[in-house]
């Protein structure tokens, strides 16, 4: 149960909100300002309501006291008399509400609830986007080449136009999300959230109230009423990966949104409002899925108003050693490796290669190197995979090695320097994935307890975890 701290100097009045709140809240009763701020800090309340006139102090001296242990509390203010200047004085105080006694029931019930609802959104947004800041970085859009500079300049002209929705088309790994942040960070709407949601991750039964929210019992399992994206976006930016991979269902739904901007949360009847920028990404033809009757016609229209298409990395090879270099840099530190730059060789074996996953792919190459090759100072072309080496794999087939075993002779390559054993990397592999697989279960799913039993970064092991499948 959530706590309600109730700080009033009336015994009735206390007794009178604790009989309107007492199932529904834990609740704390204070009969003075001192009382109040100690059961601030000893019960961490959810919400306060709090009397103007105390006896010890007034309600405007125990503000700040009450911000002081916890600056995002909901504090909502009582009053005998309304007075503006008292009332400028509270809201400027860090008072979210303020009501005048005698109060109606309904009407205090209705503050509590509507502060409490506020303040779930601004935690639930706040989590969202800490854990996707962690993710993407703006400043790790690197390149230099002239496809690239026509793509951002492309980004920096749709920013300039904060209402317009943006369509971004490429393969996968390019960077289309990395491209719509930097969208977002660009345009007026900069100082509002980026909320993103991956079309294709989320099951179609469950997509309606990810994206719309829903209300407390819509359906088996909705124990509380919940923020949809669209919603904790408002203001900003909403980003929608993989939009090609929308249901039909879900596609009609999304449209009657995006031309009025408004909706209902499952199991609601109440229409709702945002005042949110549509931004998608999608590596699918969707003109050909409107061919093919996959996707809406009408849908592809009302999106596709300025569309941005990201070259491939092999059309970009200028874009291949700034982007090395950059991960080097990245990973050294994340890694703890001793590689700080890389051979001209190298840079070479790296440029010549088709790159089928695009930036992601590279991402993933430097980062493995910097772990299986911590000692070494620079990044040598033996220590990339031999697809991109050219070199065939060993013929030698060795069995799963122990994690406590030191790994086998290594025979040179052809071409003189030592080669990682294909076989020997595929054995590790299977072995990294038991591993995990094997901490994520013990961790019920929670990839941050997950990465301390494997003594590794969750970052890193979120990476891995994708690879596999298991988020």
């Amino acid at each position: 149960m959530k706590t309600l701290l109730i700080v009033d100097d009336e015994p009735n009045v206390r007794f009178s909100l604790d009989a309107v709140f007492g199932k529904q809240f834990r609740v704390i009763l204070a009969a003075d300002g001192a009382a109040g701020a100690r059961a601030a800090e000893e019960e961490s309340p959810d919400v306060a309501i709090v009397d103007m006139m105390l006896p010890d102090m007034s309600g405007l001296d125990l503000l700040p006291r009450l911000k002081a242990v916890d600056a995002q509390l909901p504090i909502i203010v009582l009053s005998a008399v309304q007075e503006i200047g008292k009332v400028v004085q509270a809201i400027q105080g860090g008072a979210c509400h303020y009501l005048t006694k005698p109060f109606d029931v309904s009407e205090i019930k209705i503050a509590v609830e509507r502060v409490l609802r506020e303040r779930g959104k601004s935690a639930e947004l706040t989590a969202l986007s800490s854990e996707m800041d962690r993710w993407y970085d703006t400043h790790q859009v690197v390149g230099q080449s002239r496809p690239w500079e026509e793509t951002l300049t492309l980004v920096r002209r749709a920013a300039e136009a904060p209402d317009t929705t943006v369509m971004f088309y490429g393969e996968s790994g390019t960077g289309k999300e990395l491209l719509a942040r930097l969208l977002h960070a660009v345009s007026p709407r900069c100082d509002g959230p980026f909320i993103p949601i991956h079309c294709a991750a989320i099951p179609e039964a469950l997509l309606e109230s990810e994206l719309f929210g829903h209300e407390k019992g819509s359906f088996t399992g909705a124990s509380e009423r919940r923020h949809g994206r669209v919603e904790l976006a408002d203001g900003g930016t909403l980003f929608l990966d993989e939009i090609g991979e929308m249901p039909p269902a879900m596609q009609s739904k999304l449209l009657r949104f995006l031309q009025d901007h408004e909706y209902m949360r499952v199991g609601g009847r109440t229409v709702l409002h945002a005042n949110v920028r549509i931004v998608g990404a999608t590596n699918r033809d969707l003109q050909k899925g409107v061919r093919e009757g996959w996707f809406r016609e009408d849908l592809y229209f009302r999106i596709n108003v300025l569309p941005i298409t990201i070259p491939p990395l092999r059309e970009r090879r200028d874009d291949i050693a700034p982007l090395a270099a950059h991960y080097v840099a990245h990973f050294r530190r994340e890694c703890r490796s001793g590689i700080r730059d890389l051979l001209p060789a190298t840079v070479a074996q790296l440029e010549a290669y088709a790159w089928p996953g695009n930036v992601r792919e590279l991402r993933n190459v430097i980062e493995r190197a910097l772990v299986l090759y911590r000692d070494a100072s620079l990044l040598m072309p033996e220590h990339l995979p031999a697809e991109i080496r050219g070199a065939k794999p060993a013929p030698t087939a060795l069995a799963a090695p122990s994690l406590a075993a030191a790994p086998p002779p290594v025979a040179p390559a052809e071409d003189g320097a030592p080669a990682f054993p294909i076989s020997l990397e595929a054995e590790l592999r299977k072995v990294e994935e038991r591993l995990i697989r094997q901490a994520v279960e013990a961790s019920n799913g929670n990839l941050s307890q997950a990465a301390v039993l494997l003594q590794t970064t969750r970052r890193i092991l979120k990476y891995k975890a994708d690879q596999m499948g298991l988020v």
